[in-house]
């Protein structure tokens, strides 16, 4: 195995283009599995694996849905549905990702676009799935 091709799958272990990368991150976390959802995502950003919690969401931010630190490096989220939801943690991924590059301008809008390039992805995956799988065969009358 060559530098380049180690240092690739230490980067993505699961080995997937950009598009399945999404699709399965979006799935992990629906299928409860945040945890390695967000420490796939910060292996491939080479960012440094939050914590994170449930419950917790600091003073002044007791609206939101979650909240990343970036002097603590962690997510927390206001409730376990949150924790669960898709959106919420990418938003708050994009966070941590940008808080390591120093540039933080228009965070809130570029890390909801970065939540839903993911959840756009999943969509068209599970459209065309869905798409190529005739009533016939699923035998439905």
């Amino acid at each position: 195995m060559s530098t380049k091709e180690s240092r690739d799958s230490d980067v993505d272990p699961l080995g997937l283009n950009d598009e399945m990368f999404r699709v399965y991150i979006v799935y992990a976390i629906l299928s409860k599995e945040t945890e390695k959802a967000v420490d796939l995502v910060c292996k491939r950003n080479r960012v440094t694996v939050p914590s994170l919690r449930v419950g917790g969401v600091p003073k002044g931010h007791k609206k939101a849905l979650g909240v990343y630190s970036v002097a603590s490096n962690s997510i927390a989220f206001r409730d376990q549905d949150q924790f669960f939801n898709p959106f919420v943690v990418l938003h708050e991924l994009y966070h941590c990702i940008r808080s390591k590059s120093g540039a933080h301008k228009g965070t809130e809008k570029n890390a909801d676009r970065f939540a839903l390039s993911f959840i756009d992805t999943y969509n068209k995956f599970a459209k065309s799935v869905s798409a190529k799988i005739s009533a016939e065969a699923l035998d439905v009358d």
